[in-house]
């Protein structure tokens, strides 16, 4: 009989995903693809059983335009086979929202997995405090694993939320690193989150998973529109936090006019990066787009770019989704190196010395002088490197280490 883990995340399928990214003004679109590819490397090799419980990743109410979201159940085809996936109902507001997805996740998860014989663990994905009690209390009753996966530290400030919940945070942290604390073992993105939060615990350091499904057939396409213009793209959230402003401080620097930076995504920095693009025709601001028609831009551009401060607070603990995502491309990644990013990463990247803007107008105007069958090196290299991370190297690792 197989072992059954009990599985709190955030997972809906593609289809309704796709649906809250219409009306979501920041999608938590990252979350999306790493769960699933989570869900898909276990799955694949078929050594545990999983129940599932969800919670919608929505933004807070207005940002999502529904207060009230209701349970549902979801059956989903993974590699042939039929799983469940139990949403939970709450209330998207603020305090209510820590509240009511506490009490909808206890209840969804005593009432599905009670009835396992033979339990193996309880799983939460991300520091998320309901979530992280409901593993405890859970772990505790059955006498089971209580197994972390996580992304990010815990209790990241976040502008959007609300006044009450900004002065909570401090209660969070505490709450958080206890809970932390209590796991049985780890899985994280960096060595760093698995040392400082839950200390002397076994862990696994997992960068990233990628589905290799989402690589197109083919060799790299090229910049069909015009081959004298150098095209760079940023895709992803436009948070200022994230140096999206430093890259666009970065590019009003360069004088080559046949450079142009692309910019796709939702963020803080969205307004005035609009007000940006009317005086400077060398940054264009694309919108938002499905990741499917991300997945073609990222392909068919010269560079892709990404320049987070390397000291900017926590990211030690922080391994950019994007790199990987973007090393999938085949496309060259200008990007700064992080703490929390392995050393052997550094051959298949053009690395900034740090994101100052002149720093990124020097490296994107030698970048510029390489010529094509250089690059496009660059960018394969990097690929067949990171094609090493996928659902079933990874998938292989995790059930190892839950075993």
């Amino acid at each position: 009989m197989k072992k059954n883990f009990l599985f709190l995340g955030f997972a809906i399928p593609n289809e309704e995903m796709n649906e809250v990214l219409k009306i979501d003004e920041f999608p938590a679109i990252q979350t999306h693809k790493f769960i699933w590819n989570l869900i898909k490397s276990v799955e694949i090799h078929d050594t545990f059983k999983f129940t599932y419980i969800s919670a919608r990743p929505v933004s807070d109410y207005p940002h999502f335009p529904k207060k009230i979201i209701k349970s549902k159940v979801w059956n989903v085809d993974i590699f042939g086979k039929k799983i469940d996936i139990i949403e939970i109902s709450f209330i998207n507001s603020s305090i209510l929202k820590i509240v009511t997805r506490f009490f909808s996740g206890l209840y969804s998860s005593f009432k599905k997995f009670h009835k396992e014989k033979d339990k193996g663990g309880v799983i939460v994905y991300s520091v998320h405090v309901p979530f992280m009690i409901i593993g405890y209390i859970i772990s505790k009753i059955y006498k089971i694993d209580f197994i972390g996966i996580w992304t990010d530290p815990p209790s990241i400030k976040n502008e959007r939320e609300s006044f009450i919940k900004s002065k909570l945070r401090k209660i969070e942290l505490f709450v958080s690193r206890f809970l932390m604390n209590k796991t049985s073992k780890v899985i994280t993105l960096t060595k760093y989150l698995a040392e400082d939060f839950a200390p002397k615990k076994p862990y696994l350091v997992i960068e990233g998973i990628i589905d290799e499904s989402d690589i197109s057939s083919g060799e790299k396409l090229n910049n069909v529109e015009n081959t004298d213009v150098l095209r760079i793209v940023y895709t992803g959230s436009l948070e200022k936090r994230y140096g999206i402003k430093n890259i666009v401080e970065g590019f009003k620097l360069i004088k080559e006019n046949k450079i142009i930076l692309e910019i796709y995504g939702h963020g803080d920095y969205e307004e005035e990066l609009k007000e940006v693009c009317l005086t400077n025709n060398n940054i264009r601001y694309k919108g938002f787009v499905p990741n499917k028609e991300i997945l073609k831009i990222q392909k068919e551009s010269d560079f892709l770019i990404n320049a987070r401060s390397a000291e900017d607070e926590y990211v030690k603990y922080s391994f950019p989704s994007k790199t990987l995502e973007y090393m999938l491309s085949g496309t060259p990644l200008i990007t700064t190196m992080l703490p929390g990013i392995p050393k052997n990463y550094q051959d298949y990247l053009l690395i900034l010395e740090n994101n100052n803007p002149k720093s990124i107008c020097e490296m994107v105007e030698k970048v510029a002088r390489m010529e094509k069958i250089e690059r496009n090196g660059i960018g394969l290299m990097a690929l067949d490197f990171v094609k090493k991370k996928n659902i079933i190297n990874q998938g292989k690792k995790i059930v190892d280490f839950l075993a």
